[in-house]
């Protein structure tokens, strides 16, 4: 063999147009290896591809009209024609294959190439490959590239015939996946598709919205990710992790968004309804994880529960020990039915949170569904009541601020219906004043008042409009003690607005703001205060002071009540 790399295309060149006159009469395997030494993919290819066609000259196999007796005969000779371009690929990749049992000198020179030549000569057999009209082929092409982990290149050079594959081996009613490749970004459809995915299938879905990114078609690869976010599973084998899924989902919201940006808006509009409805879909999503995490912690801690033997004083142990076993099981079952499939909101709320007492996931349920009118209301008053009765019973009512804290911080203040300010309030405050009285628990002064400001993200005015609105109800309001509990919490309130006042206009923070409000110093010797908050903190000081002696209370009661109000007062006075 000349070392002349001329010389040597020209001998191979010539071999090549000599044997593809006789492609069925030699034996193809060693041939082929001989060019694959000489880097003559072209040979490669189309020797093989030439024999298979010659074994069905007239296509019936391609077109379904092959004599059934003859069928696995003659493709069994067409897929040994295949092989020998597979093996190629093989060889480039450096994996194993049926030929390189008996590994040659050729073989070993095929992979000595370089990394950039083995992907140059990948890419030259790819692109060779997707040249010739035979689709079956195509197909065992593109599985190989998949096994051979080369799908970048596939979804760069593959065919004409790649959608279709992917969306044949993805699924399998071909109706529906057409209605994927038909999506235009002014008529997608979002809707599930339900059909049960299995797990071999989801890797051509995977690449199929892969390719659908490529080619900038967002609308389509939102919709396949969607499919994928929804596949319907019979087992927990075949389920995706619900974090998989939220991943889908994420994708597909950022596709669906990319569709606005990339489209001509004046000839191409994207509606921006898709987007919404995939938002939505994921905002559920997060509530289902949250559940399913919830309900695994409470099959965690029912199962610790010690035995009746360690609880000798608490009665009836045999019932409860029974109850908790019962109820830990029905956690778990539910735990795993949400690990399989997509659930609605409604069956969050109905079936899996209100059955398990999960009060917080179900008003941040009933916040992202927008409940509004008198008997929405109704609904969010009766489940704020049973979460603050729940945390209560847990921890007290440093328990239960802590959950109002968390819980309203996630809500919009101005949103009545799904917090309730009033509600919450009373009920934390008649607790705290019961649980003091009796000794049961210490709660500070202002441990309701900061709780309701951290739920309205630090807004005074929402909370200071509750108090009053209470303070001004003598219904409501029917005990004294009650009564000069609200006035401390106002005065909390009215205490930490004025910080709050002090801090922006000197650009401290709030622990600095305190300093100059508790100590000696004036606001004139370092800057001036919002006047018109100012006026209207003194205003309320003074008329809170009134209530405060209005009350029929010892004064030894009263008096620091009073005088809280009074200085806060004469200290804002004093600064101008």
């Amino acid at each position: 063999m000349t070392n002349n790399a001329d010389e040597r295309d020209i001998l191979a060149r010539d071999a090549f147009n000599l044997l593809t006159k006789i492609p069925d009469s030699a034996d193809l395997s060693a041939i082929c290896k001989r060019f694959e030494n000489l880097r003559f993919y072209e040979a490669v290819v189309r020797l093989p591809l030439q024999k298979a066609q010659a074994l069905d000259s007239n296509a019936d196999i391609i077109n379904g009209q092959i004599d059934p007796r003859h069928h696995d005969t003659i493709m069994l000779q067409r897929e040994q024609c295949y092989r020998i371009v597979m093996d190629a690929l093989c060889t480039l990749k450096g994996v194993g294959h049926s030929r390189m049992q008996s590994a040659d000198k050729s073989s070993a020179l095929a992979t000595a190439a370089d990394p950039a030549s083995r992907s140059k000569y990948i890419k030259q057999i790819i692109q060779l490959s997707v040249q010739w009209p035979d689709t079956v082929f195509h197909e065992h092409l593109y599985r190989t590239l998949i096994e051979l982990g080369l799908e970048n290149e596939l979804l760069e050079y593959g065919g004409s015939d790649l959608v279709s594959f992917l969306q044949s081996a993805g699924r399998k009613h071909q109706e529906e996946v057409r209605a994927v490749s038909s999506v235009t970004p002014g008529a997608a459809k979002m809707h599930d598709l339900g059909a049960p995915i299995s797990t071999s299938q989801t890797k051509y879905l995977e690449l199929l919205a892969r390719y659908y990114v490529r080619k900038g078609e967002h609308i389509a690869a939102a919709r396949m990710l969607l499919i994928l976010a929804e596949r319907q599973c019979s087992n927990s084998e075949e389920a995706p992790a619900l974090d998989k899924r939220y991943e889908y989902l994420r994708d597909a919201v950022l596709q669906a968004k990319s569709a606005g940006i990339a489209a001509d808006l004046s000839k191409n509009p994207v509606d921006s309804s898709t987007v919404d409805l995939l938002e939505g879909k994921l905002v559920v999503l997060r509530f289902q994880i949250q559940i399913k995490e919830e309900l695994e912690l409470m099959v965690a801690r029912l199962e610790n529960i010690p035995s009746s033997s360690e609880l000798p004083n608490v009665p009836f142990p045999r019932d409860n020990i029974l109850a908790n076993a019962e109820t830990a099981k029905a956690a778990k079952d539910k735990a795993k039915e949400l690990s399989l499939n997509l659930k609605s909101i409604t069956q969050l709320y109905n079936d899996y949170a209100v059955p398990f007492d999960l009060w917080e996931v179900c008003l941040e349920m009933l916040s992202f569904a927008n409940y509004s009118g008198d008997a929405d209301s109704k609904i969010v008053r009766e489940v704020w009541a049973r979460l603050l009765d729940q945390a209560l019973t847990k921890g007290g009512v440093a328990e239960a601020c802590s959950v109002v804290k968390r819980v309203g911080s996630k809500l919009d203040p101005a949103d009545g219906a799904c917090l309730p300010l009033d509600i919450i309030c009373l009920h934390l405050e008649k607790a705290a004043v019961d649980r003091l009285s009796s000794g049961e628990e210490l709660v500070g002064d202002d441990d309701v008042a900061r709780a309701l400001l951290g739920a309205c993200k630090g807004l005074p005015g929402p909370v200071l409009s509750v108090y009053d609105h209470l303070l001004s109800n003598g219904a409501i309001i029917p005990s004294l003690n009650l009564k000069l509990r609200l006035l401390r919490s106002v005065l909390a309130i009215l205490r930490e607005w004025g910080i709050s006042v002090i801090a922006h206009r000197l650009g401290t923070t709030s622990a600095g703001a305190s300093f100059f409000l508790d100590g000696t110093f004036s606001l004139n010797q370092t800057g001036t205060a919002n006047q018109g908050a100012r006026d209207k903190i003194i205003s309320l000081a003074n008329r809170y002071m009134t209530e405060v002696r209005r009350l029929n209370l010892p004064q030894n009661q009263t008096e620091n009540v009073y005088r809280g109000f009074r200085e806060l007062e004469e200290k804002l006075l004093s600064s101008y």
